[in-house]
């Protein structure tokens, strides 16, 4: 008995991997959305409360949009497309000329009060860290990094901006709340 077991070994090994596959498809087809009815929020930071951010962002969601979705650069280092296809950014200013040619810019109308990153003569993003003003947006979910300043900036080739949809800024909107 135990030499046909040994001797098909593979056999179990394949199972368990078809298990395991068939289990996450599952789990992806209950607990996920298309990208058309999710907003993501990526962090270029050390760390934040994912599911908390989330839960709380979802609280007031645009209509038409099932999850809103956080994470952090590390967690995706390996699928940078994924990262690219994002439609908010919370990014560090020290990295922010790094990225900047991947943000839209926006209209500083849409968020009145609120401190904004130019260049170029173009407003790109909103400020939601400062250790000097004691701004700190979500810093119950959020491990910003000390004496960096951050911002809030969105993808321009974002489905959720402009003609096709506002759930993006509708999305800040609400992180923006979090104060």
């Amino acid at each position: 008995m135990l030499k046909r077991i040994l001797g098909n070994w593979y056999r179990y090994v394949l199972w368990a991997l078809l298990s395991a596959v068939f289990w996450a498809w599952i789990f992806t087809l209950l607990f996920s959305a298309n990208a058309k009815r999710k907003v993501v929020l990526y962090a270029d930071l050390p760390q934040l409360e994912r599911n908390e951010l989330s839960i709380e962002l979802e609280k007031d969601k645009p209509e038409g949009i099932r999850i809103v979705d956080t994470a952090v650069f590390d967690d995706m280092m390996f699928n940078q497309i994924e990262v690219l296809s994002g439609d908010l950014f919370l990014i560090p200013e020290s990295h922010v000329e790094e990225y900047l040619a991947s943000f839209a810019p926006i209209d500083p109308a849409d968020f009145p009060g609120e401190t904004f990153y130019e260049a170029d003569g173009e407003t790109y993003g909103i400020l939601v860290y400062d250790e000097e003003t004691g701004l700190k947006i979500a810093g119950d979910y959020i491990f910003y990094i000390p004496h960096e300043r951050c911002w809030l900036f969105f993808n321009k080739d974002s489905m959720h901006i402009g003609q096709k949809d506002d759930a993006a800024f509708a999305v800040a909107r609400q992180f923006l709340t979090l104060r």
